[in-house]
């Protein structure tokens, strides 16, 4: 049976907004995989947060509420349309009665027709009309259009996807503007579609359990680190990392980030050093474990090693945070330390707002 509080956190996500550099798969702690193409790219959470100061406490771990990832189309300016988000929710059902409730709880809204057009053989090439509500009895797939009544550079449209898979469900919430909606519709069902459900190692049960103890852990963690108590945090990341259950690869790498942020702060260089390298192990486009990393083999005056770091930060960032700019200036510095013309590093830095790096560069590169 599908748990009571998946209606009431449902129609939460029906009106948020939210967002995702390119990846082929997109892996779900749930089981989940989806497809996209090299079109798309993945919004880092920092620049979610940053852009929708209106859905940040979203943005954050909470039992309640978790934004697992978006993806945006490339090209188009941060936060611009079209976009894809996810979100996970922690049960399932086989009962045909409970996924007639699932239907009906979407159907049943303002502007919403309440009928519910069946999809046959899972044919994707139907044209969806907005405001109709769409159920693929053979994929375990709901879909439902809305006009969300927010006018932008253009009314924007929402498409949402609700698949209840083996151990969990996902909602996969599209959004684009009215006049590009014909347009995009297509590749959004695409994306949609490709769904793998794998399932997963732990039972539901357990992830739960796990899971809350390690994110509760973790935020005691970060709020300890804000306070400047090192050992304390330090020790909170630890009991996260060992209590997060194996699904949670993306939270533990973000453990291992921290910890090895306060182990810096203590002047534990090789500790931070294999802690940002297990993070990158869990997490293998981590931009910011590269450059954290990449900065204390520059302290160690390991030039090479702190360039290769600082090369695959702006590789994965791919000019999306404040990070490239960070990791073109500790570039720039590594390779005037070891002989190399750094002063394009440093120039494209100072072009990008990093101010810090001036004087080297005013002292070398003139």
């Amino acid at each position: 049976m599908i748990m009571k509080p998946i209606f009431y956190n449902l129609i939460l996500l029906l009106f948020s907004f939210n967002y995702a550099y390119c990846q082929s798969v997109y892996e779900n702690p749930l089981g989940f995989k989806v497809k996209f193409d090299n079109t798309w790219k993945r919004l880092p959470k920092e620049v979610l947060q940053q852009k929708m100061k209106n859905a940040k406490e979203y943005l954050e771990y909470r039992k309640d509420i978790h934004y697992e990832a978006c993806f945006q189309k490339i090209g188009n300016a941060d936060m611009d349309y079209p976009y894809i988000l996810f979100k996970n929710f922690y049960a399932t059902t086989s009962d045909v009665e409970e996924l007639k409730k699932l239907k009906y709880f979407f159907s049943n809204k303002e502007g919403l027709d309440m009928e519910i057009t069946e999809i046959e053989n899972g044919k994707i090439d139907i044209d969806l009309e907005i405001g109709k509500s769409y159920f693929d009895k053979d994929n375990r797939l709901l879909i439902v259009t809305y006009n969300m009544g927010i006018s932008t550079k253009g009314n924007l449209v929402g498409l949402m996807g609700f698949y209840v898979g083996k151990n969990g469900s996902l909602q996969i919430c599209c959004y684009s503007y009215k006049d590009e909606f014909k347009y995009d519709q297509k590749e959004f069902l695409n994306i949609i579609y490709s769904i793998e459900d794998t399932g997963m190692k732990s039972s539901m049960k357990d992830y739960l359990t796990n899971h809350d103890k390690s994110v509760s852990y973790y935020n005691e963690g970060k709020k300890y680190s804000e306070l400047g108590n090192r050992k304390e945090a330090i020790l909170n990341y630890t009991l996260a990392i060992n209590t997060y259950p194996p699904e949670d690869k993306q939270l533990k790498s973000e453990s291992y980030f921290n910890r090895g942020l306060n182990k810096r702060y203590l002047d534990d260089l090789n500790g931070a050093i294999s802690d940002y390298s297990e993070a990158i192990k869990l997490k293998p486009d981590y931009y910011k474990a590269y450059n954290n990393r990449g900065f204390v083999y520059l302290l160690l005056e390991k030039f090479p090693s702190a360039i290769d770091d600082f090369t695959m930060t702006i590789k994965h960032d791919n000019y999306q945070t404040e990070y490239t700019n960070m990791a073109l200036g500790n570039r720039g510095i590594a390779k005037l330390s070891s002989g190399i013309n750094g002063c394009d590093d440093l120039k494209k830095a100072i072009e990008g707002g990093n101010t810090k790096v001036k004087s080297i560069y005013y002292e070398n590169c003139k």
